[in-house]
């Protein structure tokens, strides 16, 4: 019995370690392929695409050495260049990665510690780490130079517990491989290398002290690990240390509290600030301080100090070489390894066994970090704030959008082959500025010939400080062209400008309006406009020239804003900036100066036929209060504009809807819809309360003649069943079905109020078509959440 007894602790301890792996696995290939690869992504791919010999001569221009390419070069040989494919080797890497905090967890492990030890506890936090997770779904060598960084770290452990003779030559060997591997890896991994070598120089000191008859030789033995080390990377050497001259760094000084807090919500959520991120740090000072008292294979005091040396000195090097930016945090990953060893530690060491009160702290910290990690991946995998550069939609839209005459532009060469990766269109793509530093009159002419007039240009702009700090691109577009889209996908911008037509330019029409801010009294001329046509089709762009004059200086940044609306002020087209895109802000503005002011319009492609008003306007780019003209109102009305029937329907992937449908109703099809509450289209997840407007957008498809005028019935129901708002018209509005051919795509648009007394909860949204005769079909059903 008691053999029976004691074999089932046995059998769940062996199985622990591979639930971990398994639990490792599965985060990491949880929606690996959800997000778009990145710029720097598709950097890798390209790369990997060329033979191993060019691969290492382009690498030598590069800012990362040639071994991550190497790999995955080979991996794409044998997987295919898929998301999934290219992504999956940092995950398995990933995987490995935790196997080794494992077993640096026995390394470090205290003596005598039961089966809650250093090793599990450390490779749980290693396997739940956003940090971590993150970038093994990445494909980049982020993942693989932490796992160099534990690998040179074990080993060098292990050589140190080894007696000569006993294997140490053989760990020595892997400490040599791991590190010149990850010298191979990234131009980072010194930083491992030299708290390492701390580590090691500790163990002989206190065994020199400590009069344990440690001699000389090994001390040589050492050295000589070192040198092979050097010798394996002698041939990169020279080229490393041309690179590594080109790293800029930080101008201004670094606060220290801040930095660490920073540091330590980095390994602690990954990308996603946590809510206690100012005193975050306390959590790494408590990591730190705590010591166990016995060790196993290794002296206490270097058992105790390694993964602390390991995780203070990067960091203090990271501070200290001037290199703390936002860019380079990814790098802390070489001490991420340590931080999960500091948490193991704390959490699975003997000292919790014997004292309540270290039990106590060990839970509220286990708690914290468990609940660090959750909400970490929660954001990561839930929350766009922190998904990657969305290439992957940019492409389809221009692939929906494009037609003959358009031209995409990239301001960062480097997106070349990102873009390739996705795009399949047929527009012209150009990278300029060709040059860095930028030539204006050749970025100025390679402009004016790719914009083609009555055409539009897409511009992807990334990283526009380092690419084009003198915005000649854009500084050029807006200028000779009418920016009508200015989104943001990630850290990308996708700009769409539309080129004028030679010889459309429409007299300016004087209106000679006064805007005044009511609360300071300050005054904008609004001298008049020019409108290039009064009318479009459906997904093209409007161009609208406003004139401004200011009589006195302004202090407020004030915002322009261009509307198209139909007969129920739902907004079909809209833009809005500072003046000049941006370039020419109010406080800059001369008293007296006239100010040409070009704008876009967007029609959106599924935009019924009909006439429809334009509004424009001013209004406090802080609080967003409206300047308003002599009678009141907060905006001046322009003459309207018609819009026509495009030439062909709308793809899907031009209609940027948030949900698919697909629900058949005869012969209408719901393509999609967008609910979300009114005015918060740019923020669709933004909670609904009660009081507030639920706005709709409805994509219909006709897929057989209407046969008739059919309407549209809308109600949304609390969660008691009860109907606290409807509404009833035509699909998409002042255009009935019995004009839609086979095949068109409109959009309509509905409003809900609340009432402010709705209880909060789960509510239903019943999308209810109603024939021509009458006849009544099952509704489309729509959750909406509204909260208290």
């Amino acid at each position: 019995m008691s053999a029976r007894r004691g074999s089932l602790p046995a059998l769940l301890g062996a199985m622990l370690p591979l639930a971990i792996l398994l639990l490792a696995l599965g985060l990491r290939l949880h929606a690996i392929d959800a997000q778009s690869l990145w710029n720097d992504e598709g950097t890798s791919v390209a790369v990997a695409e060329r033979d191993l010999a060019t691969i290492a001569r382009d690498a030598a221009g590069d800012i990362h050495p040639p071994l991550y390419y190497w790999l995955l070069a080979g991996w794409q040989r044998l997987t295919g260049s898929s998301e999934f494919s290219v992504r999956s080797l940092s995950a398995l890497l990933g995987v490995a990665l935790v196997a080794l905090v494992y077993s640096l967890g026995r390394v470090l492990q205290p003596a005598g510690a039961g089966p809650r030890s250093v090793a599990p506890a450390a490779a749980a936090v290693a396997a739940i780490s956003p940090f971590l997770v993150v970038y093994a779904q990445e494909a980049r060598m982020y993942t693989l130079l932490a796992l160099w960084a534990a690998l040179a770290f074990y080993a060098a452990l292990r050589w140190l517990a080894t007696r000569p003779g006993e294997r140490s030559l053989a760990w020595g060997l892997v400490y040599v491989f791991a590190a010149a591997a990850g010298l191979y890896t990234h131009y980072a991994f010194p930083l491992v290398l030299v708290a390492a070598n701390l580590v090691v120089l500790l163990a002989f000191a206190l065994r020199l002290g400590g009069g344990r008859g440690e001699t000389w030789q090994r001390v040589g033995l050492w050295l000589a690990l070192q040198a092979g080390v050097l010798l394996l990377y002698a041939p990169w050497l020279p080229v490393a240390y041309r690179q590594l001259g080109t790293w800029p760094g930080v101008d201004e000084p670094v606060q220290l509290l801040p930095a660490l807090a920073r540091v330590t919500q980095i390994l602690a959520t990954g990308p996603a600030a946590a809510p206690w991120h100012d005193a975050s740090w306390l959590l790494l000072l408590l990591l730190l301080v705590y010591f166990p008292r016995r060790s196993g294979r290794l002296e206490p005091a270097v058992a105790g100090a390694a993964p602390v040396v390991w995780l203070v000195v990067p960091v203090a090097l990271i501070l200290a070489l001037g290199l703390y930016k936002e860019a380079y945090l990814k790098f802390l990953i070489v001490v991420s390894p340590a931080y999960c060893l500091l948490v193991g530690r704390l959490l699975g060491g003997t000292g919790l066994v014997r004292r309540a009160g270290e039990r106590v702290l060990a839970t509220l910290v286990g708690l914290l970090v468990v609940s660090a990690a959750l909400y970490g991946l929660r954001n990561y995998y839930t929350d766009p704030a922190y998904a990657r550069d969305d290439y992957r939609s940019m492409a389809a839209y221009l692939e929906a959008v494009g037609r003959p005459g358009d031209a995409v532009v990239l301001n960062a060469p480097g997106q070349q082959e990102v873009f390739a990766y996705y795009y399949d269109g047929d527009l012209p793509v150009y990278p300029l500025p060709q040059d860095r530093p930028a030539d204006p009159a050749a970025t100025e002419a390679a402009l004016a010939a790719l914009a083609r007039p009555g055409g539009r240009v897409f511009a992807l702009l990334w990283a526009t400080g380092e690419s084009d700090p003198g915005r000649l691109v854009e500084g050029w577009l807006e200028e000779h062209a009418y920016k009508a889209l200015d989104s943001w996908y990630g850290n990308v911008r996708l700009a769409a400008y539309a080129v004028p037509a030679a010889g459309q330019q429409a007299p300016a029409r004087e209106l000679d309006v006064p805007l005044e801010d009511p609360e300071t009294g300050q005054s904008v001329t609004l001298l008049g406009y020019s409108q290039l046509s009064s009318r479009v089709s459906a997904g093209d762009i409007a161009q609208i020239t406003l004139f401004w004059q200011a009589a006195e200086v302004l202090d407020r940044r004030y915002k322009v804003f261009v509307h198209l609306l139909d007969e129920a002020s739902h907004v079909v087209g809209q833009r809005d900036s500072e003046p000049g895109g941006g370039a020419l802000p109010t406080t800059l503005w001369e008293p007296g100066q006239v100010v040409r002011d070009n704008y876009g319009l967007p029609i959106h492609p599924a935009t019924p036929p009909g006439s429809y008003r334009v509004e424009v306007g001013l209004y406090d780019g802080e609080t967003g209060r409206r300047l308003l003209a002599p009678g009141g109102e907060g905006q001046v009305w322009l003459e309207p504009i018609v819009v026509e029937r495009p030439s062909a329907p709308a793809p899907a992937a031009a209609l940027s809807m948030e949900q698919e449908a697909g629900a058949g109703f005869g012969p209408l099809l719901l393509l999609g819809y967008d609910v979300h509450r009114l005015g918060f289209a740019h923020e669709p997840q933004a909670p609904l309360h009660p009081g507030d407007v639920l706005h709709v957008n409805l994509y219909w498809q006709a897929q057989a003649p209407p046969g008739g005028d059919w309407q549209v019935a809308l109600r949304l129901v609390d969660p008691a069943g009860r109907p606290v708002a409807s509404v009833t018209a035509a699909p998409a509005g002042a255009y009935p079905t019995s004009l839609w051919q086979v095949g068109d795509v409109w959009r309509g648009q509905f409003d809900l109020p609340l009432p402010g007394s709705a209880p909060a909860g789960r509510y239903q949204l019943q999308v209810q078509p109603l024939a021509p005769d009458g006849g009544e079909l099952e509704p489309f059903l729509v959750p909406v959440a509204v909260q208290e």
